[in-house]
């Protein structure tokens, strides 16, 4: 096996690996990923065969897009690639129910969760929200690092250029297209699950099948109740840590369980 660093070059590979697990093909979220992360890929004679992507934070590292081809599965390349990215700092991921135990086998100890839901939002908009803009970036990034612990202002300028950023008086909420007809809702800020709730509705009313990740029982249930259904839960996990950084009561949904 070769171990490599992935580059655009390997947006196609990725995205057939990932459709091969019966995950998204989702290339442009794979572009984003590569642009503004580490991308790393196992080779073989076949091709692409494992991948991982770790986002390098000041205050942590997030881990995610481990994947491992079908013929290659319970032979320890899901270990090799998260291990090679690992450090002596803080890192996170989220684990689904079958890799959770090659995550704490590696330090890794669950502190959460997110229930993932997707589906076409059938609820009305809330009228409480609006476009955020470019002038809007500097208190978009500080939010943000208040409540997630975490220095990102290149999400922010994504967010701005390539989908769209609604603020209210009490969160923010940012949204883009990873596929053509899926718009991904996240990250959501907001003060209380009520304020959430409506953030999620500015964003997701009339614009098709959407995903949004939520955790918070009143939100689960008014994302239930307008036509999202779970996909199922993942475990929020954090090594060399107790907890993750942050304001997290206020942090309703990630932008992409890659980001942290």
């Amino acid at each position: 096996m070769e171990l490599r660093r992935l580059t655009l070059d390997d947006l196609t590979a990725c995205s057939d690996l990932a459709e091969s697990r019966s995950w998204p093909r989702e290339e442009s979220k794979w572009a984003f990923l590569l642009t503004h992360s580490e991308g790393w890929g196992l080779f073989d004679d076949q091709g692409l065969a494992g991948t991982t992507v770790v986002t390098r934070y000041p205050e942590l590292a997030s881990i995610s897009m481990v994947l491992v081809a079908e013929r290659c599965a319970r032979q320890g390349h899901g270990r090799r690639l998260v291990s090679h990215v690992l450090d002596t700092g803080v890192s996170t991921l989220f684990a689904t129910e079958m890799g959770r135990p090659l995550y704490e086998q590696l330090g890794f100890r669950a502190v959460g969760f997110t229930d993932i839901h997707a589906g076409v939002f059938t609820g009305p908009v809330s009228n409480t929200s609006h476009l955020a803009v470019s002038a809007d970036l500097d208190e978009l990034v500080a939010l943000d690092a208040k409540v997630t612990g975490i220095t990102r202002p290149f999400l922010w300028e994504s967010l701005l250029a390539m989908g769209s950023v609604r603020l209210s008086a009490n969160g923010v909420t940012g949204s883009w297209r990873v596929a053509d007809d899926l718009l991904l809702i996240g990250p959501v800020i907001a003060d209380s699950p009520a304020d959430a709730c409506a953030l999620i509705a500015d964003s997701a009313a009339g614009n098709g099948r959407a995903r949004v990740d939520v955790h918070d029982p009143e939100v689960v249930a008014f994302v239930r109740a307008h036509g999202m259904e779970s996909w199922g839960e993942s475990a929020s996990m954090v090594r060399n840590a107790d907890q993750l950084p942050g304001d997290r009561a206020r942090y309703h949904a990630p932008i992409l369980q890659a980001l942290g």
